[in-house]
């Protein structure tokens, strides 16, 4: 079993306990290998992973985070998150040894409460890959220049066709998808995956990637705040929280604060805490929530009127108010760019 992960040193610890997660419930598998792409993570936490690998008989590699913007010759901008700590997963085919054909790729805010083998045994051929949907509405896809008719996947978990992706140049598309947005990409690399891989995604089971939305509402509440006309069945979504094989911490408005911060209200967060007291950051501290004021009056607000209000008015902000959002940044970003090339400036290369 190969599983990719990529982090920076503020997510060391985060990692770590990712990690650990993994070797901990995959006692089983014959061998696990893991690549870590990093981004400027010290030689200090760099030896307490290797540690964790060592206590399980397993390998933690790690490889240079590549320089996204440098490659694809055009100024990165991805709102809210920072482009170097989140774009590892886009280069894996170039990055791992060309005799590998099948990697697992998995987000550190993560943690493995199942055996991974029925993940790893999963047949993807002919797809670029296998993901979970992500409950999102159209707006996300046309956003991407999409069909509203579709998926938008979740990118916290990859199961990843590394021969396609290689047979297929896969790379070369995702840096000229992004230059042809002029370097905008309003939601990270999943962006990216779900516009060149759009019809090419083989849909996996809500179990192999239990995001935090399932565990915030019920059904019928997530479908309408989601704005999702099709989604998993209620049964799925059932089966998944009550037994997920990896729990994924996704940010959401109502349950906000993740497991390594101070207040967490997660349901799985004495399982997280349970495998963070394995790493040699046990004694570290919890993280102080490092919402926004606005972030937090917003969920104040949510717990504070029914639940049905939170609801429907989470719901405009997603079908209209963040897309509109997103569009002015766009915009004014391509015109930033054009107005650059005009007067004569020149790209990060």
């Amino acid at each position: 079993m190969v599983v990719v992960y990529n982090s920076d040193e503020r997510f060391a610890s985060v990692f770590a306990t990712a990690v650990l997660s993994l070797f901990e419930n995959n006692k089983d598998a014959n061998e696990i290998t893991v690549y870590l792409i990093e981004n400027g993570i010290s030689e200090e936490s760099k030896a307490k992973f290797q540690q964790i690998a060592a206590a399980y008989g397993r390998t933690i590699i790690t490889l240079p985070m590549p320089d996204i913007e440098k490659l694809a010759g055009v100024d990165v901008v991805i709102p809210g998150y920072n482009r170097m700590a989140t774009c590892g997963r886009l280069f894996i085919a170039s990055l791992l040894p060309a005799d590998i054909d099948k990697v697992i790729y998995v987000d550190c805010d993560t943690v493995f409460v199942d055996s991974a083998a029925e993940l790893w045994d999963t047949d993807i051929s002919g797809y670029a890959a296998g993901m979970v949907d992500c409950a999102q509405n159209a707006s996300f896809r046309t956003l991407l220049g999409l069909s509203a008719d579709g998926i938008y996947f979740n990118s916290g978990l990859i199961l990843v066709n590394l021969k396609y992706w290689r047979e297929n140049n896969v790379e070369r598309a995702f840096l000229e998808f992004i230059k042809k947005e002029g370097g905008y990409i309003p939601f990270p690399d999943e962006g990216v995956l779900n516009a060149v891989f759009d019809g090419k995604v083989k849909l996996l089971p809500l179990r192999f990637n239990a995001i935090t939305q399932i565990y915030a509402f019920n059904y019928k509440e997530l479908c309408r705040v989601r704005a999702v006309k099709r989604f998993y069945s209620e049964e799925e979504v059932t089966s998944a929280k009550e037994a997920p094989v990896m729990v994924h911490f996704t940010s959401n408005f109502y349950l906000p604060v993740r497991p390594w911060m101070k207040g967490c209200e997660h349901p799985y967060v004495q399982k997280y805490l349970t495998y963070r007291a394995m790493t040699p950051w046990k004694d570290a501290p919890l993280w102080d929530d490092p919402r926004t004021g606005m972030q937090k009056l917003y969920t104040k607000f949510c717990h504070a009127v029914p639940k049905r209000l939170a609801v429907e008015s989470s719901r405009v902000i997603s079908l209209y108010i963040t897309p509109a959002m997103h569009k002015y940044k766009k915009d004014k970003h391509m015109m930033k760019t054009e107005k650059i090339t005009r007067g004569g400036g020149t790209s990060p290369n």
